[in-house]
């Protein structure tokens, strides 16, 4: 490696902290399918995805819905609005587009092609009704709002705030809930201060952690902003994450890495035996 890469590798680290994740993303190895399972073959996908595991970061990624904050003017002040991504959407509802840039117009690994935009949320979005009704919006923008208040997501009205920040949408009411998060709806920003850096020296290293460790995966970013990522369930058959979100336990809670999560109430943090309120 030159020492121009070194150089440009060294400003990435300090300049990506609101690098914009939200397109899906390209596996770093080739993939192959065997039923309805995919898996990986032991052959990088790409140079540059070859590139990103050698010399990118690798963060912890989510078991969560991917979404977006998005810095919008209204009513002469700037606001967070939150957006939802989804797959090839049709409706009348408000939309953003993807940004270009680092993002996949159309993605297609191993499948059928997707096409993504975001989806807007209102704060008074709700779903159910009786006792099963979820504040949804207003929960989620209590989120951000707290965040904002406390420091942990920058103030939009700031001229160094970012226009984009992605986050993964988690809690009671998202997906298995694998990391127990004791809410109906919170958020995990998608850099360093939320998600834990994770030491991966080979793509062998990282089947054999994925036989110990119970963890979705890591997300790769490269030093031009592009990211790649890891899943542990198609490393083998082995791995600990398949065999724990299959059995979709009645205490959750059941991954041994774990983000900090953004709720209603302040920050989330896991002491290593439950969750605690920071702020």
């Amino acid at each position: 490696m030159n020492i121009f890469k070194h150089i440009i590798i060294a400003y990435y680290k300090m300049t990506s902290k609101y690098d914009f994740n939200g397109g899906k993303l390209l596996h770093i190895p080739k993939t192959f399918s065997e039923g309805r399972e995919m898996y990986y073959t032991n052959e990088f996908l790409s140079d540059e995805s070859t590139e990103t595991f050698l010399d990118g970061k690798a963060l912890l990624k989510v078991d969560g819905e991917c979404t977006a904050l998005h810095r919008e003017l209204e009513n002469d002040k700037y606001a967070w609005a939150f957006y939802r991504r989804q797959d090839n959407y049709k409706g009348n509802c408000i939309t953003q587009k993807l940004p270009s840039g680092h993002q996949l117009d159309t993605y297609d690994q191993g499948g059928k092609s997707h096409n993504y935009c975001f989806l807007h949320m209102p704060e008074d979005y709700t779903t159910g009704k009786g006792t099963k009704k979820s504040e949804v919006g207003k929960q989620t923008y209590a989120c951000i709002t707290k965040a904002v208040e406390n420091g942990n997501l920058p103030d939009p009205n700031k001229t160094d705030c970012p226009e984009w920040i992605t986050c993964e949408w988690v809690g009671y009411k998202h997906q298995s809930n694998m990391d127990g998060v004791p809410y109906d709806h919170a958020l995990i920003p998608h850099y360093d201060d939320f998600l834990p850096k994770i030491d991966i020296p080979s793509l062998e290293d990282f089947t054999e952690l994925s036989k110990e460790k119970c963890f979705e995966g890591v997300v790769l970013q490269h030093p031009n902003g592009r990211r790649y990522k890891l899943r542990c369930n198609m490393t083998s058959k082995n791995n600990k994450w398949s065999k724990m979100s299959k059995k979709k336990p009645a205490d959750p809670g059941v991954t041994d890495i774990r983000p900090k999560v953004l709720t209603p109430d302040g920050l989330l943090e896991w002491t290593g035996e439950k969750w605690e309120l920071k702020n």
